[in-house]
């Protein structure tokens, strides 16, 4: 029987980095929004809420190339395709640089046109022009920090990006204080600030290139235009949900400046803060599982895909459960570090936080299933999810509510949002299986023929211990009963599997540390295949076999080498993975 420890021990360690990197194009807003409520009074406080919807634009490219691009680069690692990794992490990297650069120009060249057009009127006017200028030149960093920080996570470097996170937000700090009281900069400076600071996180993930297990390289690209389409593609559904959040935010700020008043875009833009905070939790907690999902996907392991999809579930869901609470009832506190300081305004922010913090939980489960269908290639369907959680249902509830009941109708309207997209997808999913969900399975919406039949696999979950590999031999041979395999090839096959994994226990694993690993033997028509997955250090039996130095240790895996018909072995998000295959 095979267990989901390994998948929930790779999930864990992918999380923490995942939540940090989804902060990277909104936590320099976010210490900004702090200082200038602190320090440049509520005007200033309200344009940033006005500009607030640029760094989403910027997230919104950031995640095409973190999203699309990790997805297929974890989808080429399943598939062993290497060349095709090379590709797609070049084809990311000049998205990154072109996209920021001409969101530079564009935006330097028509900054007060945008300001308008983003709601910013009267005194507000001003500083959000000058906040633009300054954060318009940090668009190629900002971007390629959120593409990088995918990329050097799955390459063996998943605590870079935490690194690169810590530099950046200590160093925009620093400068923000700089940038007011010593320079007087004002609101250009604050930006400036958010531009140097991601430029050094970038320079500071690049050293991943220079350590010895980096396998990342840059070519040049064969078919890049087929390749870039495939990308945005797959990375389509976040970039829609963020640009769907820009122009949600646009019109609700006009919506709120004609019905309710200034006061309501401050307090819209507070709740605008606790989403790019908490919600990187939630998009975080959906986006650790897209490298995992993508790279089961690509070798069609239906076992651990599913695996994957329920630990997102319920780690993400326990996580955001207590953080709701935490959020609703310190919701006053959060508004007041904002620096809202007139009575008004701070009663109808604290509603907002309130409101979201609800919204919280179903809101993870719309961004895990838009997520999981992004990496697994149901791109209609998770745009259908992105575009009605973000856009689509907020303002048709935001319309039919705001007339009777002002801000709160706009705040119940992010609420109801996530809820009628859920029931949404249900229905659909409903159509497709044509019944009513039941299993983890029915929401997957895996095609038929997607990985082998139950009934031709065998799935063991080992502990690092001998005398259990030793046991499993009993059902191998149970396995093989009623099938077209000789008693020769399935004495051969256990063999293989004790002496494979002696080696794994004996050399992946720290002596006494108590680990697992997994091991699948799927019967095909002509072949026998067996995988075994861990996540201790690195070893290679394959090359071990090839030094022949004679060693006692390595006469078994010789052995082996000569029953198999094919050895290979990969390393990938910090798992050794081996495939041995057995002509029938």
């Amino acid at each position: 029987m095979r267990n989901s420890y390994l998948i929930r021990k790779l999930y864990l360690s992918f999380l923490i980095v995942s939540i940090l990197s989804s902060l990277t194009a909104t936590v320099g807003i976010l210490i900004d929004n702090i200082i200038v409520g602190m320090y440049l009074g509520d005007v200033s406080l309200g344009a940033m809420g006005i500009v607030g919807p640029i760094s989403l634009i910027f997230s919104a490219i950031g995640n095409i190339c973190s999203g699309g691009g990790t997805a297929r680069a974890a989808q080429a690692l399943g598939k062993g395709d290497g060349e095709g990794l090379y590709r797609i992490f070049t084809v990311t990297v000049l998205f990154a640089a072109v996209g920021g650069f001409l969101i530079t120009i564009l935006g330097l060249l028509f900054t007060p046109q945008l300001a308008e057009l983003l709601g910013a009127k009267g005194e507000l006017l001003e500083p959000s022009i000058q906040y633009l200028r300054g954060y318009f030149l940090g668009a190629v960093p900002t971007i390629m920090l959120t593409a990088l920080s995918g990329f050097v996570k799955i390459d063996g470097s998943p605590r870079l990006p935490l690194i690169c996170i810590i530099v950046m937000s200590s160093t925009n700090i620093i400068l923000d204080f700089l940038m007011i009281h010593a320079f007087h900069l004002g609101m250009f400076g604050m930006a400036l600030a958010t531009t140097i600071s991601y430029l050094l996180a970038v320079l500071i993930a690049c050293t991943h290139f220079l350590k010895k297990h980096s396998t990342l390289r840059l070519v040049v690209p064969k078919q890049m235009l087929g390749e870039w389409i495939q990308m945005v593609t797959t990375g389509a559904p976040t970039a829609i949900s963020r640009v769907c959040d820009t122009v949600k935010v646009m019109v609700l700020n006009h919506m709120l400046v004609l019905f309710v008043g200034v006061g309501a875009v401050t307090a819209l833009s507070i709740r605008t803060q606790a989403y790019s905070f908490f919600g990187a939790f939630m998009i975080g907690i959906a986006q650790a599982s897209v490298p995992l999902t993508g790279l089961f996907y690509g070798e069609e392991d239906i076992t651990a895909l599913k695996d994957t999809l329920k630990n997102t579930l319920k780690i993400g869901l326990f996580i955001n459960v207590i953080l709701a609470v935490l959020l609703f009832l310190t919701a006053p506190l959060f508004v007041g570090l904002m620096g809202v300081s007139e009575p008004e305004t701070k009663k109808m922010a604290v509603n907002a936080v309130r409101l979201f913090a609800i919204g919280v939980p179903f809101a993870l489960i719309n961004y895990i299933f838009m997520s999981f269908y992004q990496s697994t290639k149901r791109i209609a369907m998770a745009t259908m999810i992105c575009v009605l959680q973000s856009l689509a249902y907020v303002l048709f509830v935001a319309v039919l509510l705001i007339g009777t009941l002002k801000e709160n109708g706009v705040w119940i309207a992010f609420l109801a949002a996530e809820i009628l997209t859920i029931i949404t997808t249900i229905a659909v999913i409903a159509y497709h299986c044509r019944k009513i969900p039941e299993k983890i399975t029915d929401i997957m919406l895996l095609k038929e023929d997607f990985g082998s039949r139950e009934e031709d696999r065998l799935e063991i979950s080992v502990g690092n211990d001998m005398e259990e590999l030793v046991n499993i031999s009993a059902g191998i041979h149970k396995f093989g009963e009623g099938r077209n395999i000789s008693q020769k090839l399935l004495k051969e096959l256990a063999l293989c599997i004790e002496e494979i994994g002696g080696n794994v226990i004996h050399h992946a694993f720290r002596p006494g540390e108590k680990k697992w690993f997994d091991i699948m033997i799927l019967d095909k028509k002509d072949l026998l295949i067996v995988r075994l997955r861990d996540n201790g250090a690195a070893f290679n039996p394959v090359n071990y076999c090839d030094d022949y130095d004679m060693k006692k240790e390595k006469y078994g895996l010789q052995l082996i080498r000569s029953m198999a018909d094919d050895m290979k072995y990969k390393r990938a998000l910090e798992m050794n993975n081996i495939m041995i295959t057995f002509k029938k």
